[in-house]
């Protein structure tokens, strides 16, 4: 993504709500600030948690869950989310952050998008909010980075676990997911090492994930202009040499802990997929418990998830 198009992304954003300072670890939102230092020997050069202004109590969660998992306050950065509902989408698209199709799939009515695929003003939201971040990443020389959406569920002992899993992950990577959807069940086939998988074209979710200032800088070229919902445009570069056919996602160069460290929660419906960022039915809560077991997780009769 090339300067002017980066900085078109703060004139597509009508709230004067969030100011978003692009010095290295340091945030500024309206009601709070967070500034962090990142001591020599940490898992990561810095942390990040995407997180909309309206939606303080997914801070809060968002805290809980990292304290759980043994991060320390000063070891992470509040990172303001875009909020999609301020965007003019006119404008994004002539700035080439959204395609032609992909403005078109917008107009259309909910009714007639393919849900989880097609754009809404929560999925810009989302896509500007990365892409703002992984400006700032592509612009330090940080190795490491992990970001967090704030609907991430953290095992306890994470630091632990994750040194653990990654020591199988080859030293190629510029992308890891350590949360992830595997939809079609392919990743099994795309098995590089105990626990590791390269990524299947239908891996989805952003909730979790380390990326190097070099993968950033790739996700930038491949994934904007944006056409479909983020998840997906992050999966469109691929080879279709892998076992048994099955394309898998080569730009960046990225591997998938499976099964994944980190669970997306459901509990508090999406305000990505949702106008409202709604409260979620018993649906959601029993996809919830059952992302957890597919991760390892013991979920006990009462929902109680124990990692």
């Amino acid at each position: 993504m090339s300067l002017p198009r980066r900085m078109c992304v703060f004139a597509t954003c009508q709230s004067n709500r969030k100011s978003c300072s692009m010095r290295q670890s340091s945030v500024t939102s309206e009601g709070y600030r967070y500034s962090s230092t990142f001591a020599a020997g940490r898992l990561f050069d810095a942390v990040y948690v995407i997180n909309l202004d309206r939606r303080p109590d997914r801070w809060e969660f968002a805290t809980q869950q990292l304290s759980r998992a043994g991060f320390l306050h000063e070891e992470y950065v509040r990172f303001p989310a875009v909020d999609g509902r301020n965007v003019d989408l006119q404008k994004a698209h002539a700035c080439g952050l959204i395609s032609r199709l992909g403005l078109l799939r917008l107009q259309e009515p909910e009714h007639r998008r393919i849900w989880g695929m097609d754009l809404n003003p929560g999925a810009v939201g989302c896509a500007l909010s990365h892409a703002l971040l992984w400006a700032q990443i592509a612009a330090s020389r940080h190795r490491s980075v992990l970001v967090v959406e704030d609907d991430s569920l953290f095992p306890q002992d994470f630091h632990h676990k994750y040194e653990a899993r990654t020591k199988q992950v080859p030293s190629d990577w510029e992308l890891l997911y350590v949360s992830g959807l595997d939809t079609a069940g392919q990743a099994p086939q795309l098995r590089v090492a105990e626990g590791v998988c390269r990524v299947p074209q239908m891996h989805r979710t952003t909730n979790c994930y380390v990326v190097s200032h070099r993968g950033a800088r790739l996700l930038l070229d491949a994934c904007f202009p944006v056409t479909y919902q983020l998840d997906t445009m992050m999966t469109l570069r691929t080879a279709g040499d892998g076992a048994g056919g099955v394309p898998y996602v080569t730009v960046p160069n990225c591997y998938t802990l499976q099964p994944p460290l980190v669970v997306q929660a459901t509990r508090m419906g999406s305000d990505i997929q949702s106008v409202s960022g709604g409260v979620c039915d018993r649906d959601e809560v029993e996809e919830e418990r059952a992302r957890c077991r597919a991760a390892g997780w013991e979920v006990q009769e009462t929902g109680t998830l124990v990692p």
